[in-house]
């Protein structure tokens, strides 16, 4: 049994697709004239991106094969960003517009080349060292798709898909736009990431809260809240969502270990997934970061940000088609115990009674070693305006 799907219900969105994203790797493989000249730290290196794709598609292949082996008639129940499917990933027909559409309607951002550069430096893609900033992009936007569409919306609903283009198109890799790829590299420098520096949890974190804060287009209906110490405040929420005038997005960069993820922490780190504020998590193996939406039992099921496609070209108007390359149709994992212990856990709340629901949730299957806490009150000690962050080192 193969666990690839493609959506048949939403025939605009299927004239163009039904291949599966391995394939259209190598095909782009074969082609020679595919090549780019990257920067790095004022020294200009030139890798083929042919190249890229024969070491990206050959990782990718093996995750996949594996990941399928692993699929092979699963039926165990399985958690996807707070929605339960008690028949797993079998692939019935009621499964098939469930859990497999549901999966493919989470937003996919990836690697991306041929971009504009990003200026002051001359990178025009971010294939290498931009898997963190992907990963924290997916986290972002689907939060935004929570609160502008809806936690139960699908792809296949035709009646808000331009709202669902208008969100994938705030993230398209043009200086301009307000989550691009741009913007989230400059404004790393903040934080003393040169562009083409790789991010860890807290540094996307805190990026991710400043693109909200100075976009017009949401910083006036979503706050951002971001723990450094692995706490929830719930005085800092009031203040930062101005007492519930506007949603909410909490982002926790965790350290759950040294080296490796503490074994203590799986059930903890599982329960995120329970949770239908639970928007995902950005983590995955040392350096290379994954977005991590859902689990069955130990098997972390993700969407990968290491998949090398063009960038697509400027229009004053985009068609559907041309937003296939953001929905993911195939169901990869990755065991719990391989996972880095540093990682940004996100979680949306609608309004005050979301959030309310959500903490008296929490204290009820928190266990004995919860990953984060829910305190009344910041400490006075706490450092409110931080503005350059240490990340843990591997």
């Amino acid at each position: 049994m193969e666990y690839q799907t493609h959506l048949s219900s939403n025939k605009d969105l299927n004239s163009n697709e039904n291949k599966n994203e391995n394939t259209e790797m190598e095909n782009n493989n074969k082609k020679n004239d595919s090549s780019v000249s990257l920067e790095r730290s004022g020294s200009k290196y030139s890798k083929s991106v042919s190249y890229y794709y024969y070491n990206i598609v050959n990782w990718t292949n093996d995750v996949i094969i594996q990941a399928k082996e692993r699929l092979k008639s699963r039926t165990n129940p399985v958690w996807l960003l707070g929605q339960y499917y008690p028949n797993g990933m079998e692939k019935t027909n009621q499964q098939e517009s469930s859990f497999f559409l549901d999966h493919s309607s989470r937003i996919w951002l990836t690697y991306r080349h041929s971009f504009e550069p990003i200026l002051p430096s001359d990178y025009t893609s971010d294939m290498g060292w931009g898997c963190m900033l992907r990963s924290g992009q997916m986290l972002l936007i689907n939060a935004f798709v929570y609160h502008f569409l809806g936690r139960d919306w699908r792809i296949n609903n035709k009646e808000k898909f331009e709202t669902y283009k208008e969100l994938i198109n705030w993230f398209l890799d043009f200086p301009e736009k307000p989550f691009s790829i741009h913007k989230i590299a400059t404004l790393g420098q903040k934080y003393d990431k040169s562009i083409g520096e790789w991010f860890g949890p807290m540094i996307i974190s805190q990026v991710l809260k400043n693109a909200v804060e100075h976009s017009s287009e949401c910083n006036k209906c979503i706050g951002v809240c971001v723990s450094v110490d692995q706490s929830i405040y719930k005085d800092e929420v009031v203040k930062v969502t101005n007492n519930w005038n506007k949603a909410l997005i909490i982002l926790l960069p965790l350290r759950l270990g040294i080296k490796s993820l503490n074994p203590l922490y799986h059930e903890g780190l599982k329960i995120c997934f329970q949770f239908p504020q639970c928007i995902g998590i950005a983590g995955g193996k040392p350096k290379s970061s994954l977005y991590l939406i859902g689990n069955d039992d130990n098997d972390i099921i993700y969407l990968d940000p290491h998949i090398i496609k063009p960038a697509l070209e400027k229009k004053d108007k985009y068609d559907d088609d041309d937003f296939i390359s953001y929905k993911c149709s195939t169901v990869q994992t990755i065991d719990i115990a391989s996972l880095d212990p540093s990682l940004a856990v996100g979680f949306y709340f609608s309004d005050e009674g979301d959030f309310n629901d959500f903490c008296t949730q929490f204290e009820n299957v928190k266990g004995d070693y919860p990953i984060f806490v829910i305190s009344d009150k910041k400490p006075e000690y706490l450092d409110e305006d931080i503005d350059i962050i240490s990340e843990p080192t591997n």
